[in-house]
């Protein structure tokens, strides 16, 4: 008894231990909210692979923990998996078949670990992997067949470890003829042979040796067929280089890393820009060289060149002799050179020259050599030191699509300046110092599609700024100053579809203009607006579908209503510190097609249930750091269609589960960053958070505790809830005690009482028809009642009726005859026995076990015990011995015997029996205590 009673609890214990398997809410991992199949790990101090994600996962990643193996046992049963990120742990060891399962990936990261050789098992299973990233880890050695399982490998990234052997390198290659793109750069080789390799590169197109130190590069004969792309370190000048005619002719890009103190050897150069001789593209970078004067002209060289980068060069002035034999560029990037000044025709050989980036630089003014370039299409100058422009900075430049002036010290713009650019698309004039009036340069810019001068400090927008533009699709003009802005200054933006806009105070315009805008971005500075008097801000944008308004936190902006009102059609609505007044519960009537709200950084804000009420279609809220202590107002939201809620940053420390029963549509909860309390106020909420199989908590497993003290600091769901249930779990067990015994005492009182009780119920029917009868007065309408079974009418109609009714004249109550149709039988019951003087009960054994019988007896029973007289004359037409006899019918002993009859002992003194029954009949229903010989069987 003992045993079974330990293997119980067990049990029961075991059913209450949450399940890792059956977590929705996985622990340290998310679920990705748009794609289920993409599980995220990241950032989460972890020192293994999970247990318990989904098999079915096409996407893992367990970036940035702490795992320093991967075991056999991480990933089995990963048969759908695709894609998997290990990167930027400290692996250290992978045991072999770690990824015997994994026949479905494609990509592998395991960059940024501390992985030292590869072994013959290594990469079991990765019969399909194409992509594998293991740079920045410590790799010295690659085993002869560690790559042999990756036939259909295409990129691999080897850079930054610590290859120094060729030999590694062959072992790789050569179990990997699909190959596409080899990244050897920052490790220690020293050469780099073709003839050492057994087999060609068929199939490789990019090719990167930069950071390494070599001293010896041979490549004869055919062995780059396909080779597009390739990466030299900074070339020693005492370097081997030897390349055979026509063996990297098909190289289209040269990179080319030069190192700070590392002698150039020009014509080292030389025979390396040879042996490229097909080369389009030429990229230069980190030289720090004091005179790049002949390693430019060298690069220009190239016939085919036709793109030139020059990065972090030391070139203060760009003259005319440094790209002369430049001439068919049509690309020219010169990015972080300290270049002060081109002179005037520096460029003037490039006739070709399409794009043209200076950028980070420290020009002062837009260089004069550009003039007249008529084949730019792209120009920037974005972070220079340019202050002023002129009417003829970019005259002529009639193919330019894209000019980008962005983070100069520029102060002013006017229509002259852009004159002539009637290709012009794309401005970009963000992050300058211009502070007077937009002049109306739209004539000049009539197919303008995107104009950026946000971060500068315009003042004023005259009517007529824009009325040309009609081809402007995007418009930023996001500033932290005041600004007038004219009645019509927006008109001709017909065709504007993105806006971001900082309304001013002095602000008198509308936005009647915009028929076509989808997406405005509001930005709101000043305080000054807690007091503006324009309260009638209008839009007429029907087609507007995306609301962002980020407010300053010293602005109090009021507009809300009226900026909601004529924007029904609004499917995002997001405001950002929007926190200095109380909203109303209509506010979002005018906006019934929200999709998605969102109201951030805003420890004011004030949240009802009826304030979402018409947003019967909103999909995704989002109400981080908004100071929100209780959820209750979610209850009577009406938010059905919720599927993402995001809490992040607010004062939660109570959550009861079942708010979240309102939100049937509910997926994704993010809860993140609020200071729980870890008591029994939140087992409910742990509980939920753990089994529930729709709702997926974010990060659940890493919300802490702020409260009670002895619990600050450790995980949430780390808290014990099976102290909260203890006395719970007493009550069920007296509760489930207390139904076993009363189904107990049910079932014993049924097999052995069920009689008594029924005879109760039928004496209580009694006792109240009784006393109906009582009050109303009725008088006998019959001397007799018989109740008999249908089994013994026979004799009834044989025997008694001629005798009771034909010879003594008694008026008898027969049911076949005197009872009322369309009655319920149990009122016909007892009105015949309280309309008949006595009941006569012909009593056998088939009418023992009749119910309707039983009933009857029952009825005359009680009206014997009530009314104190022998109302009841019991007929027994058969022997009966008493155990055979119901409790129902051992009462009548306790009360008279004499009219007890018995037929079978009467068959030779009928005339006796009938006159038995005649004074039984006639007697005046005082009790008598007479002993009748007929009755003296029967008990």
């Amino acid at each position: 008894m003992r045993s079974q009673s330990t293997f119980l609890f067990s049990l029961f214990s075991l059913l209450l231990q949450p399940h890792v398997s059956l977590f929705y809410s996985l622990q340290n991992c998310t679920i990705d909210f748009d794609d289920h199949s993409q599980i995220v790990c990241d950032h989460n101090k972890l020192t293994s692979v999970p247990p318990g994600l989904p098999k079915t996962a096409t996407s893992l990643s367990v970036f940035d923990n702490d795992i320093q193996r991967i075991r056999q046992t991480d990933f089995k049963g990963f048969t759908r998996l695709q894609f998997l990120h290990l990167g930027m742990n400290d692996i250290s060891h992978i045991e072999e078949g770690a990824f015997s399962d994994l026949s479905a990936v494609t990509e592998i990261m395991l960059s940024f670990n501390e992985l030292t050789a590869l072994t013959d098992n290594t990469f079991t299973g990765l019969s399909n992997l194409t992509s594998l990233y293991l740079n920045k880890n410590k790799i010295y050695s690659v085993s002869q067949y560690a790559f042999r399982p990756l036939k259909e490998l295409q990129i691999l990234d080897m850079g930054s470890n610590n290859l120094v052997q060729i030999s590694n390198i062959i072992n790789i290659v050569t179990h990997c003829p699909a190959i596409k793109n080899l990244s050897l750069n920052s490790n220690q080789l020293t050469s780099f042979e073709s003839n050492l390799f057994p087999t060609h590169f068929l199939n490789l197109t990019q090719l990167d040796l930069q950071s390494n130190p070599l001293k010896r590069f041979r490549v004869h004969g055919n062995v780059f067929p396909s080779l597009n792309e390739l990466r030299l370190p900074a070339i020693m000048p005492d370097c081997d280089w030897d390349v055979s005619d026509r063996s990297l002719t098909r190289v289209r890009s040269l990179i080319v890393e030069l190192e700070f103190g590392i002698q150039v050897n020009l014509q080292l150069y030389k025979s390396i820009f040879q042996s490229v001789n097909k080369a389009e593209s030429v990229y230069l970078s980190y030289s720090a060289l004091e005179s790049p004067e002949g390693l430019l002209p060298l690069t220009c060289e190239i016939p085919t060149l036709q793109k030139l980068d020059s990065f972090l060069n030391i070139i203060r002035i760009l003259n005319e002799t440094l790209l002369q034999s430049c001439t068919n560029l049509t690309e020219l990037h010169l990015q972080t050179n300290s270049m002060s000044d081109l002179s005037d025709c520096s460029l003037c050989m490039m006739k070709q020259l399409t794009q043209l980036s200076i950028e980070s630089n420290e020009l002062s003014k837009i260089p004069t050599t550009i003039r007249n370039m008529s084949t730019l299409t792209y120009l920037s100058f974005e972070q220079n030191l340019i202050t002023d422009l002129h009417c003829s900075d970019f005259s002529h430049l009639t193919s330019l699509s894209e000019l980008n002036l962005n983070s100069n010290r520029i102060s002013s713009l006017n229509s002259c300046m852009f004159k002539g650019l009637e290709n012009l698309k794309i401005l970009q004039v963000k992050n300058n110092f211009i502070s007077l009036q937009l002049d109306s340069f739209g004539f000049t810019l009539a197919h303008l599609t995107h104009l950026n001068a946000a971060e500068n400090s315009l003042r004023w927008f005259q009517k007529g700024t824009f009325k040309s533009m009609q081809s402007l699709v995007e418009l930023n003009l996001k500033s932290n100053r005041y600004s007038i802005v004219d009645n019509g200054a927006f008109e001709g933006l017909t065709n504007l579809k993105t806006l971001t806009y900082s309304p001013s105070y002095f602000y008198i315009g509308d936005f009647t203009s915009f028929k076509q805008l989808e997406k405005l971005i509001m930005f709101v500075f000043y305080s000054t607006l807690n007091t503006t008097t324009n309260n009638d801000f209008s839009f007429n944008m029907s087609s507007l579908h995306e609301l962002n308004v980020i407010v300053d936190v010293s602005t109090c902006f009021t507009w809300t209503r009226n900026l909601l009102n004529s924007i029904r059609n609004l499917r995002v609505l997001s405001f950002e510190n929007y926190c200095c007044r109380v909203f109303d519960d209509d506010m979002f009537i005018v906006s019934p097609k929200l999709l998605r709200l969102q109201f951030i950084n805003c420890d004011q804000f004030t949240h009802t249930s009826k304030l979402f009420h018409p947003l019967k279609d909103l999909n995704v809220l989002d109400l981080t750091n908004d100071n929100i202590q209780s959820l209750d107002f979610l209850r009577d939201a009406n938010l059905t269609k919720v599927e993402k809620l995001i809490l992040k940053d607010n004062k939660l420390l109570v959550i009861n589960e079942t708010v979240f029963e309102t939100l049937t549509s509910l997926k994704h909860l993010d809860l993140s960053g609020n200071p729980f309390a870890c008591n029994c106020s939140n087992a409910g909420f742990i509980d939920w958070v753990i089994r529930n199989k729709q709702v997926q908590v974010v990060n659940a497993f890493q919300y802490r505790c702020s409260s009670p003290p002895s619990e600050e600091g450790n995980f949430l769901l780390d808290f014990n809830v099976q102290s909260c249930w203890e006395f719970t779990g007493f009550l069920c067990f007296i509760s489930s005690s207390a139904l076993v015994l009363v189904t107990l005492l049910s079932s014993f009182t049924y097999h052995f009482l069920r009689w008594q009780l029924v005879y109760g119920y039928y004496l209580l029917l009694a006792f109240l028809y009784d006393s109906k009868k009582r009050r109303q007065g009725c008088p006998y309408i019959y001397d007799a009642f018989v109740s008999y079974n249908v089994h013994d009418e026979d004799w009834v109609y044989r025997e008694l009726l001629p005798e009771l009714e034909g010879v003594q004249g008694w008026r008898l109550c027969l049911h076949h005859r005197d009872f009322q149709p369309g009655k319920p039988i149990i009122e016909n019951i007892t009105d015949a026995i309280y309309s008949s003087r006595k009941t006569l009960c012909v009593i056998s054994r088939r009418y023992l076990q009749s119910e309707w019988c039983s009933q009857e007896i029952q009825m005359a029973s009680y009206r014997l015990f009530d009314e104190q007289k022998d109302v009841l004359i019991l007929l027994f037409l058969e022997e009966i011995s008493s155990n055979q006899l119901s409790p129902f019918y051992r009462m009548r002993k306790l009360v008279k015997s004499r009219t007890y009859l018995s037929w079978t002992q009467a068959r030779n003194h009928r005339g006796l029996f009938w006159e038995k029954v005649q004074r039984a009949l006639e007697c005046d229903n005082e009790p008598a205590d007479s002993h009748n010989p007929l009755t003296a069987n029967v008990y």
